[in-house]
């Protein structure tokens, strides 16, 4: 054997052995990886067929290839075997694995993924899931590494679900607690318990120690759920809106005895915050069952609390009447005065807002018994002079001055009735039936008539410029007794009208 043949047969030999290495590590690798699961081999094993047919028919092409090769230059048969081992084993792996990166964050493994353009869909995905819930911009900043690897045809980890767990792993979502308010979503706060506690003090200033029980007007709700992590949990914010006033349109009914003024004060508004909402309304000339619109304040949660009551009722005493002549139909008087009794009550009582809604009376237990009244009753009719006990306008007419303190010739003086201007000559009218007890001049008064009627009460009628009655005349209600003028101290024609209880000057609005 020549030298040149010696050293071509070393080469062969070195050859061979690199492939019979290269052959035995790729049969390691495939045990190992058919080693780790049966059921991966079994499902990929049609694909493997299917992969071999076709490595099979590349091979025949390769081996056509190396039949001239041999041809050409003749080597060990064993050489060429090899090679072609190795050939078909290369084919075989490449069908069944593809290459991968194992996807790490923050030195954790979150799954297998093709490429690193899926990486980017990914981050970028989550990115934008993560800024519309916390209503800004958001970069995801977690380290992350990706690890070149080997992994079975078709097997990478689903892209869906790699990017729910670093959405996950964000916490753009915290668990929180919601609080609703009739259906509308109102605050949050970490606990169920903070927003209990809330609302025992919202109810707290409507609690007595005689209270049992309490609740809200309205439908409230607690329940769990994820809100932005970035959300604000301020529970003084939220206790405030929940304790805040809303001013709401209501209707006030007319009484008898009041007045537009008395009306505005009660309602803690100016009598022209009240002529605003009423503009069709003429102030001086109310009437019984008439509607007023006025504002009320509402909060925004109403509270209903029950309690349990215990107090001493007034037993008022019984009456038993006896007719008599000697009285006018309507009118009485007393003969024998009882005494009022006492008990003591027990009650369930419900309150809106510290307002009474309804009481009910549980047990009742009397103290001290009550004695009986006697009183006549008389059975003479009424003559019309006799008092109805309610007063009509003595005339019609503009009020230029109205009851209490005003500035006039020059200095300060208190007003004790009302003016109401009219035309000279005018009929001025008795407000009740009752007797004329004075009719003539008297001083700053000018031309006056005064009226006692069957009640005590007085009724005042100055600045005339006539009087049509006598002192003892009896007077109905409606009755002409003088003709206006501007007599005494007066700046124009007009009726000053008086109304006297016990001596005391009284506003005569709250008797109109």
């Amino acid at each position: 054997m020549s030298d040149s043949q010696h050293d071509q047969k070393t080469k062969a030999e070195q050859l061979r052995g690199k492939l019979l290495a290269a052959w035995d590590k790729t049969r390691v690798q495939a045990a190992r990886a058919w080693g780790k699961t049966q059921v991966q081999a079994a499902r990929v094993w049609e694909k493997t067929k299917l992969v071999a047919a076709a490595g099979w028919s590349k091979s025949r092409v390769c081996f056509e290839r190396a039949r001239v090769a041999v041809a050409r230059h003749p080597v060990s048969p064993l050489l060429y075997v090899t090679v072609l081992s190795v050939a078909i084993g290369a084919i075989v792996f490449n069908g069944m694995y593809s290459r991968a990166y194992v996807l790490n964050i923050d030195g954790e493994e979150v799954g297998v993924i093709a490429n690193e353009a899926e990486l980017d869909a990914i981050v970028s995905d989550v990115e934008t899931r993560v800024a519309d819930i916390l209503g800004e911009e958001y970069d995801y900043d977690a380290e992350i590494t990706l690890t070149p690897a080997y992994t079975v045809a078709g097997e990478v980890s689903d892209t869906d679900a790699v990017a729910e767990t670093l959405f996950a792993n964000v916490g753009a979502l915290v668990d929180a607690y919601a609080i609703s308010v009739d259906g509308y979503e109102i605050g949050y706060a970490l606990s169920e318990e903070a927003l209990e506690e809330m609302l025992d003090e919202i109810a707290q200033p409507y609690l007595t120690e005689n209270t049992v029980s309490y609740e809200f007007a309205e439908e409230i709700a607690i329940y769990p759920m994820q809100v932005p992590a970035n959300t604000e949990f301020d529970l003084e914010v939220l206790k405030s809106t929940l304790t805040s006033f809303e001013v709401e349109e209501a209707k006030y009914v007319i009484e008898r005895g009041d007045t537009f003024n008395a009306i505005a004060y009660s309602l803690d508004m100016t009598p022209a915050q009240l002529k605003e909402l009423n503009p069709d309304v003429e102030a001086n000339t109310l009437f019984v069952g008439q509607e007023l619109v006025i504002q009320q304040a509402v909060p925004y949660l109403s509270v209903i609390t029950v309690a349990n009551e215990t107090y001493e009722e007034v037993i008022e005493s019984p009456v038993e009447y006896i007719e008599t002549p000697d009285l006018y139909v309507g009118n009485t008087s007393v003969k024998e005065q009882g005494s009022d009794g006492l008990a003591e009550v027990s009650a369930q009582v419900t309150y809106l807002n510290g307002v009474e809604q309804e009481r009910t009376v549980t047990s009742t237990t009397t103290v001290q018994e009550a004695t009986t009244t006697y009183m006549y009753k008389g059975t003479t009719p009424k003559p019309v002079t006799a008092s109805k006990g309610y007063f009509i306008w003595p005339v019609s007419g503009s009020i230029t001055s109205y009851y209490g303190g005003r500035y006039i010739f020059g200095g300060y003086d208190f007003h004790l009735g009302l003016d109401i201007a009219c035309p000279y000559g005018t009929t001025i009218k008795a407000a009740d039936g009752g007797t004329v007890t004075y009719a003539g001049w008297q001083g700053s008064y000018g031309m006056l008539v005064i009226i006692t009627h069957d009640n005590g009460m007085k009724t005042y009628y100055a600045h005339n410029s006539s009087l049509l009655v006598s002192v003892g005349d009896k007077v109905y209600q409606g009755q002409a007794i003088a003709r206006a003028g501007m007599t005494g101290s007066a700046t124009g024609y007009h009726c000053h009208f008086e109304v006297r209880v016990n001596g005391a000057s009284v506003n005569p609005l709250n008797y109109l």
